[in-house]
């Protein structure tokens, strides 16, 4: 095949456009067909990627391969996946990466293809909280980018498309390191944190109630309607003395709707 080395084939006499369809039809030819990568191959891609768009790139191409495989193979090549990604979020030194691996975290849950959804959740709150220590501007961005990957993975729990069962849902445990955030981040950051508290079924925890009761006594009296409503659900979560006069008040409130809201919350804590 030594003659065939070169690929610049003079073919004369013809128009240079159909000559240069003769050489990349050639090059075709005799270019060795690549073998498809095994599933260790790409992994360790996965683990040597050094940029967001790289990862997106070999993560599709892993994924449009998984399909074909036994449910059980599938799940196994997430969690090592997953794995892999959490290493990113937590240690890679480039912000859009660490990201890019969270978001891909974050599809892993929403689409169930994990088992134990809860290491993601602690992966995703290590990082927002350490993005909550950096001293700039990007940092209340990356803050804000977490605490919504967090909450966006409790959509799998909810009703009536539930993929999860509630015995994989995350401990309060998980959720400690971001009650201290409440006192410390904007307006946006308080409101996202308050989301992801309404989420959890009890909140008496004491690591919880010292940082979240303040703000929700807070929010119960504040003179926007719309934050009296929301406040309501996490009211009724908490059995200190405090949120359950609160809660109380406001089902008496003068708004009808935060009315209708109070009322609702507490007759599904007593109903639970």
């Amino acid at each position: 095949m030594s003659q065939f080395r070169s690929t610049d084939f003079p073919v004369s006499g013809y128009p240079n456009r159909f000559n240069h369809v003769m050489q990349h039809t050639l090059r075709s030819l005799l270019c060795p067909i690549t073998r498809p990568k095994s599933f260790a191959e790409l992994l360790h891609q996965v683990e040597e990627v050094t940029n967001p768009h790289r990862l997106t790139k070999v993560i599709n191409t892993l994924q449009s391969r998984l399909w074909n495989l036994p449910a059980k193979e599938q799940t196994l090549l997430m969690e090592r996946l997953a794995d892999v990604l959490t290493l990113h979020v937590l240690q890679s030194p480039q912000v859009t990466l660490q990201l890019e691996s969270a978001g891909w975290l974050r599809m892993l849950v929403q689409a169930a293809l994990l088992r134990q959804p809860q290491q993601v959740f602690v992966t995703l709150v290590t990082a927002a909280v350490r993005s909550s220590t950096i001293d700039y501007r990007g940092g209340v961005h990356e803050l804000g980018a977490y605490l919504q990957m967090v909450f966006d993975c409790f959509w799998p729990f909810r009703y009536p498309y539930a993929a999860f069962n509630w015995e994989v849902f995350p401990t309060n445990e998980v959720f400690y390191p971001l009650a201290p955030l409440l006192s410390e981040g904007d307006d946006s950051i308080q409101d996202t944190l308050l989301t992801i508290f309404a989420e959890l079924p009890t909140l008496d925890d004491a690591q919880i109630e010292e940082h979240l009761l303040p703000v929700a006594l807070q929010w119960s009296k504040h003179a926007d309607a719309e934050r009296r409503q929301r406040i309501t659900d996490i009211l009724a979560r908490m059995s200190h003395s405090s949120a359950q006069q609160a809660l109380y008040r406001l089902q008496s409130d003068v708004d009808p709707v935060v009315r209708a809201r109070a009322r609702r919350a507490a007759e599904n804590v007593r109903r639970a």
